[in-house]
Protein backbone atom coordinates (compact mmCIF):
# COMPACT_ATOMS: atom_id res chain seq x y z
CA UNK A 1 0.00 0.00 0.00
CA UNK A 2 2.73 2.17 1.02
CA UNK A 3 4.15 2.03 -2.23
CA UNK A 4 0.88 3.42 -3.95
CA UNK A 5 0.68 6.53 -1.97
CA UNK A 6 1.31 9.45 -4.16
CA UNK A 7 0.61 11.96 -1.63
CA UNK A 8 0.88 12.64 2.26
CA UNK A 9 -0.99 14.53 3.91
CA UNK A 10 -0.33 15.53 8.03
CA UNK A 11 -4.11 16.00 9.79
CA UNK A 12 -3.21 19.05 12.41
CA UNK A 13 -6.30 18.12 14.45
CA UNK A 14 -9.47 20.21 14.62
CA UNK A 15 -8.55 24.04 14.10
CA UNK A 16 -10.77 26.98 13.74
CA UNK A 17 -9.88 27.38 10.14
CA UNK A 18 -11.12 23.68 9.81
CA UNK A 19 -14.49 25.14 11.36
CA UNK A 20 -15.16 27.30 8.73
CA UNK A 21 -14.28 25.23 5.38
CA UNK A 22 -16.37 22.38 6.83
CA UNK A 23 -19.41 24.57 7.59
CA UNK A 24 -18.64 26.23 4.02
CA UNK A 25 -19.68 22.97 2.35
CA UNK A 26 -22.19 21.71 4.88
CA UNK A 27 -24.08 24.99 5.57
CA UNK A 28 -23.43 27.56 2.84
CA UNK A 29 -25.24 26.57 -0.58
CA UNK A 30 -23.21 29.77 -1.89
CA UNK A 31 -19.86 29.76 0.38
CA UNK A 32 -19.98 32.47 1.71
CA UNK A 33 -20.19 32.80 5.72
CA UNK A 34 -19.93 35.21 8.38
CA UNK A 35 -16.12 34.28 9.23
CA UNK A 36 -15.42 36.85 11.54
CA UNK A 37 -18.55 36.03 13.70
CA UNK A 38 -17.73 32.36 13.44
CA UNK A 39 -14.25 32.69 14.38
CA UNK A 40 -15.03 35.11 17.21
CA UNK A 41 -17.60 32.30 18.61
CA UNK A 42 -15.64 29.23 18.45
CA UNK A 43 -13.21 27.86 21.14
CA UNK A 44 -9.54 28.68 21.24
CA UNK A 45 -7.95 25.78 18.84
CA UNK A 46 -6.24 23.61 21.88
CA UNK A 47 -9.97 23.42 23.00
CA UNK A 48 -10.99 21.71 19.57
CA UNK A 49 -8.23 19.26 20.08
CA UNK A 50 -10.68 17.54 23.03
CA UNK A 51 -13.59 16.90 20.64
CA UNK A 52 -14.36 13.48 19.84
CA UNK A 53 -16.42 12.83 16.86
CA UNK A 54 -19.54 12.13 18.06
CA UNK A 55 -19.37 15.55 20.36
CA UNK A 56 -18.70 17.06 16.64
CA UNK A 57 -21.28 15.62 15.04
CA UNK A 58 -23.66 16.86 17.77
CA UNK A 59 -22.51 20.55 16.84
CA UNK A 60 -22.98 20.18 13.22
CA UNK A 61 -26.77 19.01 13.27
CA UNK A 62 -27.52 22.74 14.28
CA UNK A 63 -29.37 24.64 11.65
CA UNK A 64 -27.03 27.55 11.05
CA UNK A 65 -23.64 28.35 11.12
CA UNK A 66 -23.38 30.32 14.35
CA UNK A 67 -25.30 27.88 16.05
CA UNK A 68 -22.86 25.29 15.15
CA UNK A 69 -20.33 27.87 16.60
CA UNK A 70 -22.13 28.04 19.50
CA UNK A 71 -22.91 24.63 20.33
CA UNK A 72 -18.78 23.56 19.60
CA UNK A 73 -18.39 26.50 22.23
CA UNK A 74 -20.49 24.98 24.52
CA UNK A 75 -19.13 21.94 24.52
CA UNK A 76 -15.43 23.14 24.93
CA UNK A 77 -16.72 24.98 28.35
CA UNK A 78 -17.63 21.18 29.70
CA UNK A 79 -14.72 19.46 28.35
CA UNK A 80 -11.82 22.14 29.33
CA UNK A 81 -10.39 21.95 32.65
CA UNK A 82 -10.12 24.57 34.87
CA UNK A 83 -7.05 26.29 35.48
CA UNK A 84 -6.07 27.11 39.19
CA UNK A 85 -6.63 30.24 41.31
CA UNK A 86 -3.76 30.62 43.08
CA UNK A 87 -0.74 31.98 40.78
CA UNK A 88 2.99 32.32 41.84
CA UNK A 89 2.60 35.93 42.60
CA UNK A 90 0.32 34.53 45.95
CA UNK A 91 3.54 32.10 47.20
CA UNK A 92 6.31 33.72 49.41
CA UNK A 93 10.00 32.85 49.68
CA UNK A 94 10.70 30.97 47.25
CA UNK A 95 13.88 32.75 46.20
CA UNK A 96 16.21 30.89 43.79
CA UNK A 97 13.07 28.70 42.48
CA UNK A 98 10.80 31.75 41.82
CA UNK A 99 13.36 32.73 39.21
CA UNK A 100 13.48 29.40 37.28
CA UNK A 101 9.95 28.88 37.27
CA UNK A 102 10.18 32.51 35.85
CA UNK A 103 12.45 31.37 33.16
CA UNK A 104 10.22 28.60 32.56
CA UNK A 105 7.13 30.81 32.12
CA UNK A 106 9.09 33.20 29.88
CA UNK A 107 10.19 30.10 27.70
CA UNK A 108 6.04 29.08 27.38
CA UNK A 109 5.11 32.29 26.28
CA UNK A 110 7.84 32.25 23.70
CA UNK A 111 6.85 28.85 22.15
CA UNK A 112 2.92 30.10 22.19
CA UNK A 113 3.74 33.20 20.37
CA UNK A 114 5.54 31.25 17.76
CA UNK A 115 9.42 32.31 18.84
CA UNK A 116 10.46 29.49 20.35
CA UNK A 117 10.44 25.42 19.14
CA UNK A 118 9.23 23.76 22.14
CA UNK A 119 12.38 21.26 22.20
CA UNK A 120 14.01 24.46 23.36
CA UNK A 121 11.55 25.38 26.32
CA UNK A 122 12.87 24.42 29.33
CA UNK A 123 9.16 22.14 30.52
CA UNK A 124 10.11 19.81 33.04
CA UNK A 125 11.25 19.89 36.72
CA UNK A 126 11.57 18.12 39.65
CA UNK A 127 11.00 19.78 43.07
CA UNK A 128 12.65 18.63 46.23
CA UNK A 129 13.08 19.28 49.59
CA UNK A 130 11.53 18.12 52.66
CA UNK A 131 7.61 17.74 53.32
CA UNK A 132 5.41 20.65 54.14
CA UNK A 133 7.57 23.21 51.78
CA UNK A 134 5.07 23.41 49.19
CA UNK A 135 5.90 21.37 46.17
CA UNK A 136 2.20 20.31 44.98
CA UNK A 137 0.79 23.95 45.70
CA UNK A 138 3.96 25.55 43.33
CA UNK A 139 3.17 22.98 40.95
CA UNK A 140 -0.85 24.50 40.96
CA UNK A 141 0.96 28.28 41.02
CA UNK A 142 2.81 27.32 38.07
CA UNK A 143 -0.63 26.44 36.20
CA UNK A 144 -1.91 29.35 37.31
CA UNK A 145 0.51 31.63 36.76
CA UNK A 146 0.60 30.14 33.12
CA UNK A 147 -3.37 29.87 32.36
CA UNK A 148 -2.86 26.25 32.40
CA UNK A 149 -4.86 23.46 33.70
CA UNK A 150 -3.32 21.02 35.78
CA UNK A 151 -3.32 17.46 36.10
CA UNK A 152 -2.40 15.78 38.98
CA UNK A 153 -1.13 11.69 40.10
CA UNK A 154 1.30 10.12 42.16
CA UNK A 155 2.37 6.62 42.91
CA UNK A 156 -0.19 6.09 45.56
CA UNK A 157 -2.64 7.18 42.91
CA UNK A 158 -1.87 5.16 40.65
CA UNK A 159 -0.75 2.02 42.77
CA UNK A 160 -4.56 1.98 44.47
CA UNK A 161 -6.09 0.68 41.31
CA UNK A 162 -5.12 -2.83 41.66
CA UNK A 163 -2.28 -5.10 40.05
CA UNK A 164 1.13 -4.45 38.68
CA UNK A 165 -1.31 -3.78 35.15
CA UNK A 166 -4.20 -1.56 36.84
CA UNK A 167 -1.43 0.14 38.11
CA UNK A 168 0.55 1.35 34.91
CA UNK A 169 -2.94 1.59 33.06
CA UNK A 170 -3.94 4.35 35.84
CA UNK A 171 -0.47 5.94 35.27
CA UNK A 172 -0.96 5.98 31.14
CA UNK A 173 -4.54 7.16 31.78
CA UNK A 174 -3.10 10.41 33.47
CA UNK A 175 -0.41 10.97 31.07
CA UNK A 176 -3.36 10.62 28.31
CA UNK A 177 -5.21 13.13 30.08
CA UNK A 178 -2.06 16.03 30.03
CA UNK A 179 -1.34 14.96 26.28
CA UNK A 180 -5.18 15.88 25.30
CA UNK A 181 -5.23 18.48 27.32
CA UNK A 182 -2.04 20.39 26.55
CA UNK A 183 -0.75 22.33 26.53
CA UNK A 184 -1.40 21.78 30.46
CA UNK A 185 0.76 20.80 33.64
CA UNK A 186 1.15 17.16 34.46
CA UNK A 187 2.35 16.83 38.21
CA UNK A 188 3.62 13.35 39.44
CA UNK A 189 4.34 13.23 43.29
CA UNK A 190 5.78 10.86 45.29
CA UNK A 191 8.72 10.53 42.91
CA UNK A 192 10.56 8.96 45.59
CA UNK A 193 8.52 5.60 44.84
CA UNK A 194 9.82 4.99 42.21
CA UNK A 195 12.73 3.95 43.49
CA UNK A 196 16.10 2.51 41.71
CA UNK A 197 15.83 -0.61 40.64
CA UNK A 198 18.57 -1.97 41.54
CA UNK A 199 17.98 -1.79 45.20
CA UNK A 200 16.93 -5.29 45.68
CA UNK A 201 13.41 -4.70 47.49
CA UNK A 202 11.57 -7.97 48.38
CA UNK A 203 9.17 -6.51 45.31
CA UNK A 204 11.81 -5.91 42.83
CA UNK A 205 10.37 -6.94 39.79
CA UNK A 206 7.35 -5.32 40.48
CA UNK A 207 9.32 -1.90 41.11
CA UNK A 208 11.31 -2.72 37.63
CA UNK A 209 7.97 -2.95 35.45
CA UNK A 210 6.39 0.35 37.46
CA UNK A 211 9.45 2.37 36.84
CA UNK A 212 9.95 1.15 33.40
CA UNK A 213 6.40 1.84 32.42
CA UNK A 214 6.75 5.69 33.82
CA UNK A 215 9.84 6.03 31.82
CA UNK A 216 8.23 4.82 28.41
CA UNK A 217 5.33 7.52 29.39
CA UNK A 218 7.84 10.77 29.87
CA UNK A 219 9.94 9.23 26.77
CA UNK A 220 6.60 9.94 24.81
CA UNK A 221 5.36 12.83 26.53
CA UNK A 222 8.39 14.99 26.03
CA UNK A 223 7.88 15.87 22.22
CA UNK A 224 4.38 17.02 23.27
CA UNK A 225 4.24 20.54 22.45
CA UNK A 226 2.85 22.76 25.69
CA UNK A 227 2.94 19.60 28.06
CA UNK A 228 4.62 21.05 31.08
CA UNK A 229 6.09 18.00 33.21
CA UNK A 230 6.65 18.28 37.33
CA UNK A 231 7.53 15.89 39.77
CA UNK A 232 8.34 16.19 43.41
CA UNK A 233 9.58 14.22 46.15
CA UNK A 234 10.94 14.77 49.52
CA UNK A 235 14.20 12.43 49.13
CA UNK A 236 15.56 13.34 46.14
CA UNK A 237 18.46 10.35 46.25
CA UNK A 238 16.18 7.64 46.46
CA UNK A 239 14.30 7.95 43.14
CA UNK A 240 15.51 5.79 40.39
CA UNK A 241 18.39 7.82 38.72
CA UNK A 242 16.99 6.98 35.23
CA UNK A 243 13.74 8.76 36.11
CA UNK A 244 15.08 12.43 36.89
CA UNK A 245 18.00 12.33 34.54
CA UNK A 246 18.32 15.45 32.23
CA UNK A 247 15.84 15.49 28.92
CA UNK A 248 13.40 13.72 31.11
CA UNK A 249 13.27 16.16 34.12
CA UNK A 250 15.75 18.95 32.98
CA UNK A 251 15.61 20.95 36.57
CA UNK A 252 15.85 19.59 40.07
CA UNK A 253 14.86 22.64 42.17
CA UNK A 254 15.37 22.15 46.46
CA UNK A 255 12.37 24.16 47.99
CA UNK A 256 13.72 24.75 51.09
CA UNK A 257 11.99 25.66 54.58
CA UNK A 258 11.07 29.95 54.00
CA UNK A 259 13.26 32.22 55.76
CA UNK A 260 11.97 34.94 58.23
CA UNK A 261 10.65 37.35 55.46
CA UNK A 262 8.82 34.24 54.02
CA UNK A 263 7.24 33.31 56.43
CA UNK A 264 6.40 36.45 57.59
CA UNK A 265 4.86 36.85 54.10
CA UNK A 266 2.79 33.41 54.53
CA UNK A 267 1.24 34.81 57.80
CA UNK A 268 0.18 38.32 56.54
CA UNK A 269 -1.33 36.77 53.75
CA UNK A 270 -3.15 34.10 55.37
CA UNK A 271 -4.30 36.44 58.20
CA UNK A 272 -5.74 39.42 55.32
CA UNK A 273 -4.55 42.23 55.42
CA UNK A 274 -7.58 43.43 57.84
CA UNK A 275 -6.12 41.27 60.77
CA UNK A 276 -2.27 42.46 60.24
CA UNK A 277 -2.14 46.27 61.41
CA UNK A 278 -2.50 45.54 65.19
CA UNK A 279 -0.20 42.46 65.80
CA UNK A 280 3.41 41.73 65.11
CA UNK A 281 4.14 38.88 62.59
CA UNK A 282 7.85 39.27 63.10
CA UNK A 283 8.47 37.81 66.44
CA UNK A 284 5.79 35.05 65.37
CA UNK A 285 7.96 34.38 62.71
CA UNK A 286 11.04 34.57 64.25
CA UNK A 287 9.44 31.39 66.55
CA UNK A 288 8.78 29.91 63.06
CA UNK A 289 11.94 29.80 61.32
CA UNK A 290 13.11 26.17 60.20
CA UNK A 291 10.10 25.35 60.26
CA UNK A 292 7.52 25.03 56.91
CA UNK A 293 5.41 27.33 55.30
CA UNK A 294 2.31 25.16 56.18
CA UNK A 295 3.79 25.23 59.61
CA UNK A 296 3.25 28.99 59.49
CA UNK A 297 -0.27 28.62 57.57
CA UNK A 298 -1.69 26.25 60.68
CA UNK A 299 -0.74 29.02 62.68
CA UNK A 300 -2.96 31.77 61.10
CA UNK A 301 -5.68 29.37 60.56
CA UNK A 302 -5.56 28.59 64.30
CA UNK A 303 -5.30 32.59 65.44
CA UNK A 304 -8.17 33.04 62.98
CA UNK A 305 -10.20 30.41 64.15
CA UNK A 306 -9.63 31.64 67.81
CA UNK A 307 -10.55 35.15 66.97
CA UNK A 308 -13.71 33.69 65.73
CA UNK A 309 -14.33 32.30 68.94
CA UNK A 310 -14.19 35.33 70.56
CA UNK A 311 -15.66 37.74 68.31
CA UNK A 312 -12.80 40.32 68.04
CA UNK A 313 -10.14 40.79 65.77
CA UNK A 314 -7.23 39.15 65.51
CA UNK A 315 -4.22 40.24 68.17
CA UNK A 316 -0.82 39.18 69.49
CA UNK A 317 -2.11 36.70 72.03
CA UNK A 318 -4.12 34.77 69.22
CA UNK A 319 -1.11 34.18 67.21
CA UNK A 320 1.35 33.49 70.26
CA UNK A 321 -1.31 30.61 71.66
CA UNK A 322 -1.36 29.41 68.04
CA UNK A 323 2.00 29.40 67.68
CA UNK A 324 2.47 27.53 70.96
CA UNK A 325 0.66 24.95 69.11
CA UNK A 326 3.20 24.72 67.09
CA UNK A 327 6.25 25.23 68.59
CA UNK A 328 6.73 25.82 72.28
CA UNK A 329 9.09 28.47 73.37
CA UNK A 330 12.57 28.28 74.15
CA UNK A 331 13.65 30.39 76.84
CA UNK A 332 16.46 33.16 76.75
CA UNK A 333 19.30 30.48 78.27
CA UNK A 334 18.67 28.34 75.76
CA UNK A 335 18.43 30.50 73.17
CA UNK A 336 21.60 32.32 74.18
CA UNK A 337 23.33 28.85 74.45
CA UNK A 338 22.26 27.57 70.73
CA UNK A 339 23.05 31.45 69.36
CA UNK A 340 26.59 30.71 70.48
CA UNK A 341 26.34 27.49 68.96
CA UNK A 342 25.85 28.12 65.80
CA UNK A 343 28.28 31.32 66.13
CA UNK A 344 30.76 28.82 67.08
CA UNK A 345 30.07 26.85 64.11
CA UNK A 346 30.24 29.56 61.52
CA UNK A 347 33.38 31.45 63.02
CA UNK A 348 35.37 28.42 62.52
CA UNK A 349 34.79 27.42 59.32
CA UNK A 350 35.60 31.03 58.15
CA UNK A 351 38.59 31.23 59.96
CA UNK A 352 39.59 27.94 58.85
CA UNK A 353 39.30 29.75 55.41
CA UNK A 354 35.84 28.01 54.02
CA UNK A 355 33.15 30.28 52.27
CA UNK A 356 31.03 31.80 54.34
CA UNK A 357 27.72 30.07 55.00
CA UNK A 358 24.85 30.46 53.10
CA UNK A 359 22.43 31.21 55.99
CA UNK A 360 22.59 30.95 59.59
CA UNK A 361 19.60 30.78 61.67
CA UNK A 362 18.03 29.86 65.02
CA UNK A 363 15.51 27.32 65.10
CA UNK A 364 12.87 25.35 67.79
CA UNK A 365 15.37 22.80 67.85
CA UNK A 366 17.92 25.23 68.39
CA UNK A 367 19.96 26.21 64.97
CA UNK A 368 20.88 25.32 62.04
CA UNK A 369 24.02 26.35 59.44
CA UNK A 370 23.26 26.22 55.88
CA UNK A 371 26.02 26.29 52.90
CA UNK A 372 27.26 24.23 50.06
CA UNK A 373 27.08 20.44 50.45
CA UNK A 374 30.62 18.90 50.44
CA UNK A 375 31.58 17.41 47.07
CA UNK A 376 34.98 15.45 47.82
CA UNK A 377 37.38 15.50 51.19
CA UNK A 378 41.18 15.29 51.23
CA UNK A 379 42.94 14.06 54.50
CA UNK A 380 43.56 17.99 55.47
CA UNK A 381 39.92 19.30 54.62
CA UNK A 382 38.36 16.09 56.31
CA UNK A 383 39.84 17.20 59.66
CA UNK A 384 39.11 20.13 59.01
CA UNK A 385 35.60 19.60 58.61
CA UNK A 386 35.66 17.93 61.90
CA UNK A 387 36.67 21.10 63.59
CA UNK A 388 33.16 22.47 62.06
CA UNK A 389 31.06 19.59 63.15
CA UNK A 390 33.11 19.80 66.98
CA UNK A 391 33.08 23.90 66.78
CA UNK A 392 29.29 24.23 68.45
CA UNK A 393 30.07 21.95 71.16
CA UNK A 394 33.86 23.75 71.50
CA UNK A 395 31.99 27.34 71.09
CA UNK A 396 29.87 26.17 74.39
CA UNK A 397 32.38 24.97 76.53
CA UNK A 398 34.43 28.44 75.78
CA UNK A 399 31.95 30.13 76.88
CA UNK A 400 29.94 28.44 79.28
CA UNK A 401 32.66 26.25 80.60
CA UNK A 402 30.53 23.13 79.75
CA UNK A 403 28.74 21.80 76.62
CA UNK A 404 25.02 20.62 76.23
CA UNK A 405 23.33 17.35 75.38
CA UNK A 406 22.37 19.89 72.12
CA UNK A 407 25.57 18.61 69.66
CA UNK A 408 24.79 14.93 69.98
CA UNK A 409 20.55 14.72 70.73
CA UNK A 410 20.14 12.60 67.11
CA UNK A 411 21.58 10.99 64.13
CA UNK A 412 21.64 13.96 62.28
CA UNK A 413 23.38 15.65 65.24
CA UNK A 414 27.20 16.90 65.33
CA UNK A 415 28.53 14.42 67.09
CA UNK A 416 26.86 11.84 65.33
CA UNK A 417 27.75 13.17 62.18
CA UNK A 418 31.32 13.62 63.74
CA UNK A 419 31.69 10.24 64.84
CA UNK A 420 30.43 8.61 61.19
CA UNK A 421 32.68 11.23 59.71
CA UNK A 422 36.38 9.83 62.04
CA UNK A 423 34.94 6.49 61.02
CA UNK A 424 35.12 7.26 57.23
CA UNK A 425 38.55 8.54 57.52
CA UNK A 426 39.89 5.06 59.36
CA UNK A 427 37.33 2.67 57.30
CA UNK A 428 36.51 4.53 54.07
CA UNK A 429 38.91 6.66 52.97
CA UNK A 430 41.99 5.06 53.73
CA UNK A 431 42.65 8.74 55.56
CA UNK A 432 44.08 7.24 59.19
CA UNK A 433 46.11 4.80 60.92
CA UNK A 434 44.09 1.60 59.98
CA UNK A 435 44.70 0.58 56.23
CA UNK A 436 43.02 0.70 53.46
CA UNK A 437 40.40 -2.22 54.47
CA UNK A 438 36.82 -0.77 53.71
CA UNK A 439 33.81 -1.50 55.73
CA UNK A 440 30.54 0.59 55.79
CA UNK A 441 30.69 1.46 59.66
CA UNK A 442 29.30 5.03 60.53
CA UNK A 443 28.35 6.05 63.92
CA UNK A 444 25.01 3.70 64.55
CA UNK A 445 28.04 1.21 64.35
CA UNK A 446 31.05 2.14 66.15
CA UNK A 447 30.21 -0.25 69.22
CA UNK A 448 30.35 -2.75 67.12
CA UNK A 449 33.75 -1.45 65.83
CA UNK A 450 37.18 -3.48 67.09
CA UNK A 451 38.53 -1.77 70.42
CA UNK A 452 41.58 0.35 68.59
CA UNK A 453 39.26 1.55 65.92
CA UNK A 454 37.38 3.65 68.41
CA UNK A 455 40.47 4.58 70.23
CA UNK A 456 41.81 6.23 67.03
CA UNK A 457 37.49 7.51 66.55
CA UNK A 458 38.05 9.30 69.48
CA UNK A 459 41.34 10.88 69.12
CA UNK A 460 40.68 12.59 65.73
CA UNK A 461 37.28 13.88 67.56
CA UNK A 462 39.32 15.28 70.95
CA UNK A 463 41.72 16.93 68.71
CA UNK A 464 39.26 18.41 66.15
CA UNK A 465 37.40 19.99 69.30
CA UNK A 466 40.02 21.34 70.85
CA UNK A 467 41.67 23.09 67.98
CA UNK A 468 38.43 24.42 67.66
CA UNK A 469 38.32 25.49 70.93
CA UNK A 470 41.51 27.36 70.62
CA UNK A 471 40.37 29.00 67.00
CA UNK A 472 37.19 30.25 69.04
CA UNK A 473 39.09 31.71 72.45
CA UNK A 474 41.41 33.63 70.03
CA UNK A 475 37.80 35.09 68.25
CA UNK A 476 35.75 35.63 71.67
CA UNK A 477 34.64 38.79 70.69
CA UNK A 478 33.71 38.21 67.14
CA UNK A 479 32.36 34.89 68.30
CA UNK A 480 29.80 36.72 70.79
CA UNK A 481 29.00 39.67 68.92
CA UNK A 482 28.11 37.23 66.00
CA UNK A 483 25.73 35.15 68.68
CA UNK A 484 24.13 38.73 70.11
CA UNK A 485 23.55 39.93 66.26
CA UNK A 486 21.60 36.25 65.98
CA UNK A 487 19.37 36.62 69.07
CA UNK A 488 18.54 39.90 67.80
CA UNK A 489 17.36 38.58 64.06
CA UNK A 490 17.04 35.30 64.19
CA UNK A 491 18.04 34.63 60.49
CA UNK A 492 21.12 36.42 58.73
CA UNK A 493 22.63 35.29 55.48
CA UNK A 494 26.15 35.25 54.68
CA UNK A 495 26.32 38.69 53.15
CA UNK A 496 24.63 39.61 56.91
CA UNK A 497 27.97 37.46 58.67
CA UNK A 498 30.11 39.11 56.40
CA UNK A 499 29.07 42.83 57.04
CA UNK A 500 29.00 42.11 60.88
CA UNK A 501 32.37 40.90 60.32
CA UNK A 502 33.73 43.88 58.90
CA UNK A 503 31.89 46.04 60.86
CA UNK A 504 33.38 44.61 64.36
CA UNK A 505 37.58 44.21 62.28
CA UNK A 506 36.67 48.80 61.50
CA UNK A 507 35.98 49.20 65.01
CA UNK A 508 38.76 47.38 66.74
CA UNK A 509 41.74 46.55 65.30
CA UNK A 510 42.48 44.53 67.78
CA UNK A 511 40.22 42.10 67.30
CA UNK A 512 41.11 39.21 65.14
CA UNK A 513 40.23 39.01 61.70
CA UNK A 514 38.33 36.22 60.21
CA UNK A 515 40.18 35.14 57.43
CA UNK A 516 37.78 34.36 54.43
CA UNK A 517 38.67 32.48 51.11
CA UNK A 518 36.14 31.35 48.26
CA UNK A 519 37.73 28.64 47.02
CA UNK A 520 37.35 26.39 50.22
CA UNK A 521 35.06 23.03 51.02
CA UNK A 522 31.98 23.86 52.89
CA UNK A 523 29.13 21.81 54.60
CA UNK A 524 26.06 21.86 56.27
CA UNK A 525 25.24 21.94 59.97
CA UNK A 526 22.07 21.22 61.69
CA UNK A 527 21.54 20.94 65.91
Amino acid sequence: MNALVSRRVTWPGITPQIIVETLRLTHSATGYLSEADILQRLPEEHSLKLFEPAQIDAAFAAPTTLQVADRLAGIARKLTRPVPGVTLDSLHGLGDVRRSLDRMLNDLQLWRGGDLSWSDVASSAVFHGPPGTGKTTMARAFAGSAGLPIIETSYSDCQKHGHQGDMLAALDQAFGEAKQAAPAVLFIDELDSFSQRDARPHNADYLRGVVNGLLEQINRAKDIGGLVLFGATNYLDTVDPAVIRSGRFDLKLHVPYPGKTGLRAILATKLGSENTGGVDTGAIADRLIGLSGADAEAVARDALGRARADGAPVNQQHLELAADQIVPPLDDDTLWRAAIHEAGHVIVMMRLGWPIPDRVCLTPNGGQVESAPVKSLTPRTAQERLQVLLAGRAAEICVFDQPSSGAGAGVQSDLAKATSLALAIERHWGFGDSGLLWDGLSAEDVWRAPADIRERVEVHLHEAQDKAEVTLRANRTVLEALAERLLRVRDMSGRDIELLEQDITASNDDVPSIEVASDAQSTCLEN
